[in-house]
């Protein structure tokens, strides 16, 4: 068995939890470095726009570090699930509880890689 202690309702949020602070974490980041980066009155044209390399790589980093603790809480919950007959209707909480955070896991786990997809594609500030 993976997991040593109960499910609970904390164990159920964490992954959706996990995932609006790295979509905090990537907005915020974005905009802090782009709203640093563009003078106030400047109009760019052409290839003058800023670089945002940093930003990227900080969202990398910070996609990367939430879709551990995702896969984390996914390892966990699966050993929730997995501690009886695993096919619902569930007569324990215990496996309701692990299968339900196993969902919001994979939602989240999309969800992370859908916010840090704009830092994939888009190079500049615009």
């Amino acid at each position: 068995m993976i997991a040593s202690t109960r499910a609970n309702l904390v164990t159920l949020v964490t992954a959706p939890t996990v995932w609006a602070l790295h979509f905090l974490v990537c907005y915020v980041t974005a905009s802090v470095h782009c709203a640093k980066a563009l003078p106030d009155a400047r109009v760019f044209t052409g290839d003058d726009w800023p670089d945002t390399t940093l930003a990227r790589l900080l969202i990398a980093v910070a996609t990367l570090a939430a879709l551990a603790a995702i896969a984390w809480s996914s390892r966990q919950a699966w050993g929730h699930w997995s501690d009886g007959d695993a096919e619902p209707p569930f007569d324990d909480r215990q496996q309701f509880l692990g299968f339900a955070t196993i969902l919001l896991c994979g939602l989240s786990f999309i969800g992370v890689i859908f916010v840090a997809l704009p830092a994939v594609f888009i190079g500049d500030c615009r």
